[in-house]
């Protein structure tokens, strides 16, 4: 227990500086410009602004967590003498380092969805979205990239384990050939239907997620009608399990790779 306390304290050193870094960038961003455009153009809504910033800044919020977890193990292995020559276990050593990057950016997220609620409530456009919409809304969109995020920081360490490997042998060109083998499977994940592979094992426990009030309008328009966003998504319990064990698998591999090969 000591040394996972002391683990958090010393990651929350490195931290907490792109945590006020990302609360300022997101006050500016989600508040500052729709404000800006208002003043300049009468005619700009605000909080419709910010809902399509907040949207964009989601988009990017798995590269944020990227490189908050990339730059937070790159910093320790500049000296990884004192790094790794613990008596924490490699699992906590970078553990600890996934989960403040993901704790990060739910924070930042979080403080997103806070923005908008003060947003709604001093420029409310209920027919736009009501105050019940957002935060039904709010809850879907960050439970779903809150996990995801963990996911993807998973996937991010596997390549990073390998870009360690083969530095030594291909050295400035590391950079570029880790980035190409990501890009490769990624294409073949999704050009070869991978979700197909999990389809082929026996389904449990489905639960069906009713569509969120504010998108379930869009259906009254018949030019919207056929988007799949409007159809009520059906989440397996058994499809879950075989991602977390998925998750957990690579975790433990790309760590005890690490460990093996690169760790001094």
């Amino acid at each position: 227990m000591k040394q996972l306390k002391g683990l958090n304290q010393k990651e929350w050193m490195l931290m907490r500086f792109w945590l006020v870094v990302l609360f300022i960038l997101n006050t500016l961003g989600i508040v500052g410009i729709p404000l800006l455009l208002n003043a300049w153009i009468d005619d700009v809504p605000i909080f419709k602004t910010a809902i399509i910033l907040a949207g964009i800044w989601l988009l990017f919020s798995h590269l944020i967590a990227a490189i908050l977890f990339i730059t937070s193990l790159q910093l320790d292995m500049k000296r990884p003498d004192i790094w790794l020559h613990t008596e924490s276990s490699i699992y906590k050593l970078i553990g600890t380092k996934l989960a403040f990057a993901t704790i990060i950016t739910s924070l930042s997220l979080l403080w997103i969805e806070l923005l908008l609620v003060i947003l709604q409530i001093f420029y409310a456009d209920p027919e736009f979205m009501t105050f019940g919409q957002l935060l039904e809304i709010k809850v879907y969109v960050f439970v779903g990239i809150f996990f995801s995020i963990i996911l993807n920081l998973i996937i991010v360490l596997f390549f990073w384990v390998i870009y360690h490997l083969i530095r030594p042998y291909v050295k400035g060109f590391s950079v570029i050939i880790t980035f190409f083998l990501y890009i490769v499977s990624s294409i073949i994940w999704s050009t070869n239907s991978s979700l197909e592979f999990i389809k082929n094992f026996p389904r449990f426990g489905g639960i069906t997620i009713p569509v969120p009030g504010f998108i379930e309008k869009f259906s009254m328009n018949e030019n919207y009608r056929d988007l799949t966003f409007l159809i009520e998504p059906t989440i397996y319990l058994s499809d879950i399990v075989i991602i977390t064990a998925f998750a957990i698998i690579l975790f433990w591999g790309a760590a005890l790779w690490f460990e093996k090969k690169v760790r001094i």
